[in-house]
């Protein structure tokens, strides 16, 4: 497979998606009982995503070597191997197309852990706008979307809120869950390029 390829087609594949399910959600929104509200918050969250993704890699693109090179975990010389490699793109991001599907999935079930992924939001929000300033900045692949990540975040969590379909402990798990999984890209990121830079 050549990745490198492949790179480029699923984040356009996501933007039509995303697309898809914005436009079906935003006519349906309205004729769905409390359940379903959530049921389409989640989905939407994940266009929400898709979207933040498109404008990564697709439009204006240019993440993959912003973030190689110009973030605190790039590389300052450009024939230097670049610790975030296509493959460890499709890993993160596809892998969090499964969860955020799977979330959707389970809006009825485990609402905690949709709104864990509504959280993970948050570190796409503090990544474009204030860490990934400390070394460029100005207007980074991704931060049109982080910005409007930021209403969508208060709206998703208000319809969270006004349902009432979690207790006290599953806000807590969620909030755990949305902590781990935003720790966790920054961290995997030091790891892969301490390891790139052994190499």
């Amino acid at each position: 497979m050549n990745l490198a390829r492949f790179n480029k087609v699923w984040p356009i594949a996501g933007g039509v998606v995303a697309t898809i399910i914005t436009i079906i959600i935003l006519i349906l929104w309205n004729q769905g009982s409390s359940a379903s509200d959530i049921i389409f918050l989640y989905w939407l969250n994940f266009a929400v995503l898709m979207f933040h993704e498109f404008e990564e890699y697709v439009l204006p693109g240019g993440f993959k070597y912003f973030i190689n090179h110009k973030t605190v975990i790039g590389v300052s010389d450009s024939s230097a191997k670049e610790p975030i490699s296509d493959m460890v793109i499709i890993v993160i991001n596809l892998g969090m197309w499964i969860i955020f599907i799977i979330a959707a999935l389970l809006a009825k079930i485990s609402p905690w852990l949709g709104a864990g992924m509504i959280l993970f939001n948050v570190t796409n929000i503090l990544g474009h706008l204030i860490i990934f300033q400390k070394k460029k900045k100005g207007y980074n692949p991704g931060m049109i979307t982080a910005v409007l990540m930021i209403p969508f975040l208060i709206f998703a969590f208000k319809v969270v809120y006004e349902q009432n379909i979690m207790s006290t402990g599953e806000y807590i798990l969620a909030s755990i869950i949305g902590l781990i999984s935003g720790i966790s890209l920054p961290l995997a990121g030091l790891i892969i390029r301490k390891r790139a830079l052994r190499e």
